[in-house]
């Protein structure tokens, strides 16, 4: 895409070959990827759903993310780099991992002013990296809580995780060094190629450069410590966005290290937990804690895709299988247990066993789905496989962004599928986000994630454009050969499944336009300038249409969007006999508050023939389409004094529902919720 910039006043910048080499992943050069990235500000929302929620992220979520963090009452993760940097006096508070979620800010305000050109946010990034640079120490570590020392820590997860105050460098795994670097070294990258300066990429080589010298031989005693491991990723970065071989070869050995350390009876996690306890290329499952394996399970992807290696794609293979047949919930969360078993050891936000899938006590922390997704968006680039994009998609419009309300200021940590006020097995949060919460790891990677949307939605290869996401938006970008592409789509997806792409460019040579098919789009047709194509699009796949494109040549596409009963293997004891309902990418669920005056969720039965019709709600929930339909209702009885009782046949009576989608509940006070209902034959 062709423009100029000017950085600072003085730097003149030519985005077209900058970003040529340094686009989002920079997989330009990645020689296992089949798909290309688009560059960072190729495509923006203009309407719909994706506009709206990016406008909130600027208007609301970013700065409230930055107050947060800027409060050394709440958060307290900018007050330690200033503590770290002499800048202020005062000790450490929070968490290990605080320093991660305050780059994952940064990389957040990072896409921001990639789209806005707002120059406060370039001088209030300045001004943020000028502060890490001051706390770095001169050797390239940076880690604010070993800096400054022990200070006040955050509850249970302290004592669980126990620091002292004179704890050296890379010498305890739950410090979680690896989790702050990787997260550094990827917001700094970011930084590079939206504003073309060093600064922060400077401190990230300084750090990467330290782990290297410390890593390059490493000990089994070293391979104990590698925990939580965004790092595996952003070595990667380090190496596409500098060229320098060592990161590419630290990623190598930190891979050749796992399942290699020694267990002891003091670990107080099993080696699972950071999937440790097994080689990944021999490994088949999905295991320990979830946010820290699918973490892993990218950052692996990562290393085939410069290298080739077909052991970790078999691998990688072998796992994504398991997680999406046996242990992924409906709406894409993954680890479903506060606390789990993995070969006997305990593990927290744990993966669990095969079909371990429950619905009231469900975890799915907000970040591990997320990290679903970012390891299938890099299993999709590899081959252009479907299959990944739709889980991607799935987890965009469900299990990670239900973790923000609509207003943009509260957060969930978790995500499950069912919620009874009171009930004894409900897990964390309790069915109200939080303004804060004390693990704040979380609402960073939604924003981040939420102002990057718009780089998932193409992707280029030799034979042209893939659609991956649909909405209103704009694309201007260039292809492999240089000729430049632009788009108009107009939709109101996902309420509908009516896309209309305008080519607003010409090419002289014949390309194809690569449609995303969904796996539940059964029926899709597709025409060309008010002309239905031959072929039939198959759903799961990307249908391919190739021609010399025009200026003012028109693509409809249409996914038919039907009400789906969805059922689960019957394995999941706890979704046996029941069924969940979707329409299009939407999970949806049935709220209390939805409910006739005394009807409880509790005694809601969907019938199999039940008719669910789709109405658009401008003035509910932000906008939303819901699903209006008529249910069946057990009889209210009384169940204080008995456990058991026998069966009553009872002629049930019927009661309408209206469902909204997962994502939004929570948004209307505190109500009961269910995604599974109990069916009827």
């Amino acid at each position: 895409m062709k423009r100029t910039i000017v950085f600072a006043g003085t730097l003149l910048l030519s985005i077209s070959n900058f970003a040529q080499e340094h686009g989002v992943l920079n997989n330009s050069k990645t020689p296992h990827m089949h798909l290309k990235t688009i560059d960072i500000d190729d495509c923006q929302w203009t309407d719909g759903f994706w506009a709206d929620k990016v406008k909130t992220a600027h208007d609301v979520m970013i700065p409230n993310l930055g107050r947060l963090m800027d409060d050394p009452e709440i958060i307290h993760a900018y007050s330690n780099f200033k503590v770290a940097a002499g800048l202020e006096e005062g000790e450490f508070r929070g968490w290990s991992f605080t320093d991660g979620d305050f780059y994952k800010y940064v990389e957040a305000l990072a896409y921001e002013y990639a789209m806005t050109k707002d120059e406060k946010i370039n001088q209030q990034m300045d001004e943020i990296i000028a502060v890490i640079a001051k706390a770095q120490r001169p050797d390239g570590y940076i880690h604010t809580k070993i800096q400054i020392g022990h200070g006040i820590a955050g509850f249970l997860h302290e004592s669980a995780h126990p620091f002292t105050s004179d704890e050296k460098p890379y010498t305890n795994g739950p410090s979680h060094e690896f989790y702050n670097f990787g997260h550094l070294m990827t917001a700094a990258c970011v930084h590079y190629r939206i504003t073309g300066k060093k600064n922060f990429l400077n401190i990230a080589i300084k750090a990467s450069d330290n782990i290297y010298e410390h890593f390059k031989e490493p000990s089994p005693e070293l391979a104990r410590i590698d925990w939580n491991p965004p790092h595996y990723m952003g070595l990667i970065e380090m190496y596409r966005t500098t060229g320098d071989k060592k990161y590419l070869e630290l990623t190598e050995t930190f891979v050749d290290m796992l399942g290699t350390a020694p267990k002891k009876p003091s670990d107080h996690r099993g080696m699972d937990h950071s999937q440790r306890g097994t080689p990944i290329r021999e490994e088949s499952e999905a295991v320990g804690h979830a946010g820290h394996g699918n973490y892993l399970y990218a950052g692996v992807a990562d290393l085939y895709a410069e290298t080739g290696d077909l052991a970790l794609k078999e691998a990688l293979e072998r796992i994504w299988t398991n997680v999406t047949t046996r242990k992924m919930s409906l709406h894409g969360g993954t680890g479903p247990h506060h606390f789990g078993t993995s070969n006997h050891a305990m593990v927290s936000e744990a993966y669990g066993m095969d079909y371990e899938l429950p619905n009231i006590k469900a975890y799915n922390e907000t970040c591990a789905n997320i990290g679903n997704a970012m390891w299938n968006w890099r299993m999709f680039l590899m081959n252009g496989e479907g299959r990944f994009a739709d889980i991607m998609e799935l987890i965009f419009y469900n299990s990670a962004i239900s973790g923000i309300s609509l207003d943009g200021e509260h957060f969930f940590y978790t995500n499950p599928l069912r919620f009874i006020e009171g009930h004894p097995q409900n897990t964390k949060d309790q069915g109200k986000r939080g303004e804060f919460m004390s693990v704040f790891c979380c609402p960073p990677n939604i924003i981040r994630t939420i102002a990057k949307m718009h780089t998932y939605a193409y992707s280029t290869s030799e034979k042209g454009i893939w659609v991956n996401l649909y909405g209103s938006n704009v694309l201007d970008t260039d292809l492999a050969d240089g000729s430049n592409i632009k788009l108009t789509q107009e939709s109101n997806y996902p309420w509908d499944g009516n896309i209309k792409i305008t080519i607003d460019s010409k090419k002289k040579k014949e390309y194809a336009l690569m449609l995303r098919i969904p796996a539940w789009a059964e029926g899709a047709s597709i025409k060309v300038n008010g002309e239905k194509i031959d072929q039939s699009p198959r759903a799961g796949s990307y249908a391919e249409l190739n021609r010399k494109w025009k200026k003012g040549d028109v693509v409809e596409l249409e996914l038919p969007m039907v009400p789906l009963l969805i059922t689960a293997d019957p394995n999941v004891e706890e979704t046996r006999n029941q069924v969940a309902v979707k329409r299009g990418p939407i999970v949806y669920c049935l709220e209390s508050k939805d409910l006739t005056t005394g009807t409880d969720i509790k005694d809601i039965v969907l019938p199999s023939d039940i008719k669910l019709r789709p109405k658009y709600e401008a003035n509910l929930l932000s906008g939303v389409t819901v699903l209006e339909g008529e249910a069946k209702l057990l009889p209210n009885e009384d169940w204080s004094k008995q456990l058991y009782k026998p069966l009553i046949k009872t002629e049930l009576k019927k009661t309408p529902i209206k469902m909204i989608p997962y994502f939004a509940w929570a948004n209307r006070g505190i109500n009961d919720m269910s995604v599974w209902l109990p069916l009827q034959y």
